[in-house]
């Protein structure tokens, strides 16, 4: 029989720095890979219907500009529940483990999605289509939020910490391959005539449902995180262990504030991709056409968020989100020039320069976040970051643009509307540039009571 090396005097038992076995690890990604991506295309189809459907179906009456108002209304209520999500899940993740708590949300968000795919409209049912379009939104948000920070454990746990920053980029790569589904989804309905699209626009809300039961079933067979165990079973019984989100308010206070800020950096696709489609609406462009520029943005941000991981590992995290976070503000305003100069070509360029500066934030942010906390409450602090920054702060893009729009008078006033990119931006610099940056650091020795060298921040410019 094969036994393993015993561990050298002194030394605990250290997992092999490469992660799981092969076997295993592939599972382990597809699993991920295939939660995040689900969990986005079901955000993103609902952003896409509500901008282009949702107002005249659900919200008639009113005029065009109050109705899609009232219709981004409920897109944002999704993203103003997901720090509950996040709390919930974290709180459940931290102390049971990451594995129950995905596969919980999955469930959740899959039965909602699948609900708005069949929900009458307001012609149907009346007052009770908009009330109920609301409830599975909500329903929507609170899965989703557990979603995001347990499927980035569930890769920089597992693997070395040599390659953080590429592991938990596959986590954003399957951010954009779930919209670049959504998007070509809705670029073939944007292609059918009118009629046909006030009822087409259900079917990628129904199909949803076979990716959610191909991801339970390689959900389901994946391993608890090494660390979390390990953690679990040297804190079990104490405060820390029965109180996570008691143990970040107290501990990581600092530590939240600046990952809030860090994670806003995921939003900016609100404005230049959930807004900008809607906008281009308005201002009567072809669908088809802008719909796929964005899926051509997503196949392009797919490769450049995985390389920016990848970089991360060997720059650092800190300098490529400040680099990033500088690169937005300029691509936003040719952006929304570009649209009111109906100038397809600079359209697209623009998509592909704001998505550089957009995955040069993202491609480190789940190594980075991860980082920032302890493992009892790393589950409940990167969920909460990250649903309060990139999902309820940012989640409100789309109803301020389109509100600034409409008070502005409507197209083509629309130059307020990348302030909020610049808002973004600012902030998401700040909490980079004064958060450490724990690049190299083994996870297990981030804690609040191992305070030392190792962590304090490291140049900006190794």
């Amino acid at each position: 029989m094969r036994l393993s090396p015993r561990p050298r005097q002194g030394h605990p038992p250290t997992a092999p720095s490469s992660g799981p076995p092969r076997g295993p690890r592939r599972r382990l990604i597809c699993s991920t890979l295939l939660g995040t991506t689900i969990e986005f295309f079901d955000l993103y189809i609902y952003s896409l219907a509500a901008g282009l459907y949702f107002a005249e179906l659900f919200f008639p009456g009113a005029s065009p500009a109050v109705s899609l108002i009232a219709s981004f209304g409920t897109l944002a209520s999704g993203f103003l529940v997901r720090p509950i999500g996040g709390m919930i899940g974290g709180h459940f993740g931290d102390r049971y483990g990451r594995k129950k708590v995905l596969v919980a949300s999955m469930i959740v968000m899959g039965v909602s999605t699948f609900c708005v795919g069949v929900l009458p409209s307001y012609q149907s049912i009346g007052l009770l289509a908009p009330i109920v379009l609301i409830v599975a939104r909500l329903t929507q948000g609170l899965g989703a939020g557990a979603e995001w920070g347990g499927g980035v454990l569930m890769l920089v746990e597992h693997m070395s910490k040599n390659r953080r920053g590429f592991w938990g980029s596959i986590v954003n790569f399957g951010t954009w391959v779930g919209i670049a589904l959504g998007t070509l989804m809705f670029a073939g309905i944007a292609a059918l005539p009118e009629d046909v699209q006030l009822w087409a626009w259900r079917v990628p809300f129904i199909a949803s449902a076979v990716l959610v039961f191909v991801g339970l079933w390689v959900r389901l067979g994946v391993t608890e995180t090494p660390v979390f165990v390990e953690s679990a079973q040297q804190t079990r019984g104490t405060a820390r262990d029965r109180r996570p989100l008691a143990n970040v308010f107290r501990h990581h206070k600092k530590a939240l504030l600046l990952s809030v800020f860090v994670a806003m950096g995921a939003g900016t696709y609100q404005i230049y991709s959930t807004f900008a489609t809607s906008y281009a609406h308005e201002l009567e462009l072809s669908m088809s056409t802008i719909l796929m520029f964005q899926f051509a943005n997503a196949l392009f941000a797919m490769g450049v968020t995985l390389f920016f991981g990848w970089l991360s590992d060997r720059t650092g995290r800190r300098v490529l989100i400040i680099t990033g976070s500088v690169v937005v503000i300029p691509a936003a305003y040719l952006l929304f020039w570009s649209l009111n100069s109906r100038n397809l070509a600079m359209v697209m360029v623009s998509l592909l320069l704001v998505e550089i500066g957009h995955s040069l934030v993202c491609g480190p942010m789940g190594a980075f976040l991860a980082e920032m906390f302890e493992t009892g409450a790393r589950y409940t602090g990167v969920s909460l970051a990250y649903q309060i920054g990139g999902g309820a702060i940012s989640g409100l893009g789309p109803l301020i643009a389109s509100s600034l729009v409409s008070a502005a008078g409507g197209p083509p006033h629309v130059y307020a509307v990348p302030l909020i990119v610049v808002c973004i931006a600012i902030l998401t610099a700040v909490g980079a540039f004064l958060a450490p940056d724990r690049t190299r650091l083994p996870l297990a020795e981030v804690g609040v009571d191992k305070a030392g060298p190792q962590q304090q921040p490291a140049p900006l410019f190794p």
